[in-house]
């Protein structure tokens, strides 16, 4: 019977049959200490495993995790969601993958409105799909790349260029009528890398960052809790993430946003573990708008 149940996940990895049955959902509540969604609440039932990836950065990252050790230092739970009314709500990428910019997108407008003192709404992701020619728009992209579109441009409001969900041309006048260049706002000074779990809590003591994270079948199915890698789950791609905060109860783990909507995870937020599936290691960074 074992060896049916790891058939069988491999065998949903690598087709184009449905990602999700009941039995599937059940052996994993049967494994993992997070809370898995229920079948008829899942927002992926039906889906296979192909429209699944279809979300996703690609990924040549090596599909073992290595998990980082928390470093041996004091730390402090932060949680700028409570600190801070600057931490912008959750969206939804649709069915492109553009999780990176929706990742620098929430970042650079949590961090404009925290340094600068103003709220200028959610600042637009769409332009980020559109017009950094450096990554490429639905088909996935870089956290890196996208700062340093921010730090070169800034960006500009939704109201000035809304999400479509599909890659436009980059316009040269704003939907509501205002000039393109001269709406620009928040154009950073640098990046700052924060690879590894000591540099990750520094950076995220001065704000939210984005970072990536490996993508297993499991993820899709995550309802509450602090996550961690069923072990296994094949790996699908990766996902670019929002951070906000770090807690250390019940046990450590960083509190992010994802891109998924309201109808995934904690309504669109999650909790997961320190140490798990590259989120320290991938591409953790940030960067700080201009006086």
């Amino acid at each position: 019977m074992k060896f049916v149940v790891v058939f069988s996940l491999v065998f949903f990895a690598i087709g184009s049959e449905p990602a999700v049955t009941r039995s599937y959902l059940e052996d994993l509540k049967s494994r993992v200490d997070w809370e898995v969604v229920d079948y008829e609440d899942s927002p992926f039932r039906g889906w296979t495993i192909d429209e699944l990836k279809s979300l996703l950065s690609p990924s040549d990252v090596d599909p073992f995790d290595i998990p980082i050790k928390a470093a041996d230092v004091e730390v402090k739970d932060i949680d700028w969601s409570k600190e801070s009314d600057c931490i912008h709500s959750v969206r939804s990428q649709g069915n492109c993958a553009a999780s990176w910019a929706f990742s620098v997108a929430g970042m650079i407008s949590d961090q404009c409105c925290m340094k600068k003192g103003k709220d200028y709404g959610w600042l637009s992701s769409q332009e980020l799909v559109s017009c950094d020619m450096t990554n490429n728009g639905c088909g996935g992209g870089y956290v890196k790349n996208a700062i340093e579109y921010v730090i070169r441009k800034g960006l500009v409001t939704e109201e000035c260029f809304p999400y479509f969900g599909e890659k436009l041309h980059c316009p040269t006048r704003c939907a509501n009528g205002r000039e393109w260049e001269d709406s620009h706002l928040c154009k950073c000074k640098n990046l700052i890398s924060c690879k590894g779990h000591e540099e990750m809590y520094r950076c995220i003591n001065d704000g939210p960052i984005s970072t990536t994270l490996r993508v297993y079948q499991d993820f899709y199915y995550y309802k509450g809790g602090i996550y961690e890698w069923d072990r296994r789950s094949s790996s699908l791609g990766v996902q670019s993430v929002r951070c906000y905060g770090r807690s250390s109860q019940p046990r450590p783990h960083w509190l992010c946003i994802n891109s998924w909507g309201t109808n995934w995870g904690e309504q669109g937020y999650f909790k997961i573990a320190t140490g798990e599936c590259g989120i320290e290691t991938i591409e953790p960074a940030y960067c700080v708008p201009q006086d």
